[in-house]
């Protein structure tokens, strides 16, 4: 999983598929994340645009990372789901466990200047 440092900001990006063959390393650097992230005072955007795919042990780790963050100030946002990704979202109604961006630009918008102005000197925005 890609981890791009914003500020106080970190961007991760998995790729491919998430199901019973990937979720227990999906879940396990989401996990590592949301701890080294709540301990650096840092939130976590998780750019969705590389899954095309995430079977029910994926929103499971999903799950397990928002729960996890709710015992600190951590913040996981959502963003670039793709179209499939966006229906799954819906149907499990994980739109309402996680607040989704239609883009990575968007998302990061929601947190500070710092952020948005590292993110834009990375050439991202």
């Amino acid at each position: 999983m890609d981890a791009q440092d914003y500020s106080e900001v970190i961007i991760l990006a998995p790729t491919g598929r998430v199901d019973h063959t990937s979720a227990e390393v999906f879940q396990t650097e989401l996990l590592e994340h949301v701890t080294k992230c709540a301990a650096a005072d840092k939130h976590i955007i998780l750019d969705l645009s590389g899954i095309d795919y995430m079977s029910s042990v994926g929103l499971r780790a999903l799950m397990i990372a928002s729960k996890e963050s709710k015992k600190t100030d951590l913040t996981i946002v959502v963003s670039a789901l793709q179209p499939d990704m966006k229906e799954i979202f819906e149907i499990s109604r994980f739109h309402f466990v996680f607040k989704t961006f239609e883009t990575t630009a968007e998302a990061i918008k929601g947190f500070s200047d710092a952020a948005v102005a590292a993110y834009a000197a990375a050439g991202e925005g």
